[in-house]
């Protein structure tokens, strides 16, 4: 029986060796049949693309991951993986063969391979480029498994293009803290352009007369500076140019594209520049302008050796600003609009209406027509319907005529008829010619202003 058992175990042993000496003769055909038929960037830590041309570029000192396709790719597969410089197109060897392996180029000696055996990925480490090169182009060298010989993959399959690293103008953190300051100030200049430049310098000087006690103050501390309007015109647009112009630069060094960067330039500006500021200076110019005075005057005295001068030539060409003058019409008119707004009522407007029409309005304007006057015929008797009608009318001053309506001979003041008994049917004449008030004649187109200072003779 021990006999028996021995020899199976010594069958079984003999299987057992050749099951494994099989399967590493397996194992070794699979390693030194694998065939690589081409690659793809995987990922990089550094900015990485594939060129329009299917060139892989990546960026110098950088660590990737390249995905080699193929056939019966195994862990060993890295052996038969290396890079050779290609030379400039013009130079004799632009077409060099496997022959030279550059040491430029780093791969690890272990490739992670799918199931299948189709794909791998393989990290590969990039040295830094030499002095004076901004890029340096690398071909892929895959060995036969067949005749151990080196041979280049591909026109574009293996191309490598190793790019010098762009160096940021400054800290990223740094770079992020000055946009947003950048940010602040461009809005800043656009709502001191708006809030400021229209702050009218004749308004200002009203608020410093007759404004709140805060009004008055932001009004004289803004005063002065608004009174140079072209000098503080050419600081705040000098000054808003330079801010967008470093901020669209920092952008374009921070992202990297210069469409992405035009793009959040724009985004930014517009929103945070123009449009925020503007809408809240419109409205707050003077509280605004005058708590951001120190700043105004700090630019103003920075950009002077420039905006000054430029000041300058707009004060010859255009003249001095003097501000909006208002005459009568438009005076008139504005508190007309702003009846709504103001502590006016209607009856101090239409006086001030008036008085702002003296000088334009004649006396045919503002008086009754002969027609619509109540009159008394100079031979009229004061009985006591006649008195009554004269009381019924409500005038303290009735012209009297003769004959017709168009010959005022005289003036009867009612205050007059005080002693008169209406039983006595006194004559009109005899009143008006025991007072005998004087009738004044003008003109039907004299001036109002001219009426009034006769008036008060």
């Amino acid at each position: 029986m021990a006999t028996e058992w021995s020899g199976k175990g010594y069958t079984l042993t003999l299987i057992l060796f050749f099951w494994i000496k099989v399967g590493a003769n397996r194992a070794e055909s699979w390693r030194s049949d694998s065939r690589i038929l081409g690659m793809r960037l995987e990922k990089s830590d550094k900015p990485a693309m594939t060129t329009p041309d299917g060139i892989m570029q990546v960026t110098e000192e950088s660590d990737i991951l390249l995905r080699f396709y193929g056939l019966q790719i195994s862990n060993d597969t890295w052996e038969q993986i290396k890079f050779v410089e290609q030379g400039d197109e013009s130079s004799a060897d632009s077409n060099r063969t496997c022959a030279d392996f550059t040491k430029d180029i780093s791969i690890s000696t272990s490739m992670t391979v799918k199931s299948q055996g189709t794909s791998g990925v393989l990290g590969v480490r990039i040295k830094p480029l030499r002095k004076s090169e901004t890029q340096r182009d690398y071909r892929l060298c895959i060995r036969h498994s067949q005749d151990g010989k080196w041979y280049l993959l591909g026109e574009h399959d293996g191309k490598l293009r190793v790019v010098e690293e762009k160096k940021s103008l400054l800290p990223i953190w740094f770079q992020v803290i000055l946009i947003s300051f950048l940010l602040v100030l461009s809005g800043m200049f656009s709502g001191l352009n708006l809030g400021l430049m229209a702050l009218d310098p004749m308004e200002l000087r009203i608020v410093q007369s007759c404004g709140t006690e805060k009004e008055k103050k932001y009004a004289s501390k803004i005063e002065p500076i608004r009174r140079k309007g072209n000098y503080l015109l050419c600081s705040l647009l000098l000054g808003n140019v330079l801010v967008n112009t470093t901020l669209t630069i920092l952008l374009d060094d921070l992202i990297g594209s210069g469409l992405a960067a035009v793009v959040a330039s724009t985004i930014g500006i517009v929103i945070f520049g123009e449009i925020v500021p503007q809408a809240l200076c419109s409205r707050h110019g003077l509280a605004v302008g005058a708590n951001t005075i120190l700043v105004t005057k700090f630019f103003m005295f920075l950009t002077f050796p420039l905006s000054y001068p430029i000041s300058k030539l707009l004060d010859c060409v255009l003249g001095q600003e003097i501000g909006t003058v208002y005459n009568r019409e438009k005076l008139v008119e504005m508190l007309k609009v702003t009846e709504p707004y103001n502590d006016l009522v209607k009856e101090e407007l239409n006086m001030i209406q008036g008085a702002l029409e003296l000088r334009t309005k004649t006396v045919e304007d503002i008086m009754t027509p002969l027609s619509n006057c109540f009159m008394i015929n100079s031979d009229a008797v004061l009985d006591f319907n006649t008195m009554s009608e004269i009381m019924e009318s409500g005038y303290t001053r009735i012209p009297v005529y003769e004959d017709e309506r168009t010959n005022i001979v005289d003036i009867l003041f009612v205050k007059d008829l005080a002693f008169v008994d209406p039983d006595d049917c006194t004559t009109l004449k005899t009143i008006t010619k025991f007072y005998n008030h004087p009738v004044h004649f003008v003109f039907h187109d004299t001036k109002l202003d001219s009426m009034l200072e006769e008036f008060k003779k």
